[in-house]
């Protein structure tokens, strides 16, 4: 089945068919399971060293949400360790830490 893919991350990333997700991400109980589903995605993202370029729209786009939600969601895994990003002009470059 086809992905929906805004234009742009065409160019900057390509996603995975599978995806793992760190043990103590997926039996972490503070973490919600809306989070751990951002976490899948950035995951399917990341190259072998846990990092990926992407815009928070797409990141939306593939979650299925609103870009305010994907944003909450970010500062969230980023507040309680999981991730680490910067920005670099239109893009976002994330760092997976767990």
């Amino acid at each position: 089945m086809p992905r929906t893919v805004h234009k742009t991350s065409v160019r900057t990333a390509r996603v995975k068919e599978f995806a793992t997700i760190a043990t103590s991400v997926a039996l972490d109980a503070n973490l919600t399971n809306a989070e751990k589903a951002m976490y899948l995605i950035l995951a399917s993202y990341a190259t072998a060293e846990g990092e990926c370029r992407l815009q928070q729209r797409t990141i939306a786009d593939h979650y299925g949400c609103s870009l305010r939600f994907t944003r909450s969601l970010l500062m969230s895994l980023r507040e309680k360790g999981c991730i680490r990003w910067e920005r670099r002009k239109h893009h976002n470059f994330y760092h997976i830490l767990r």
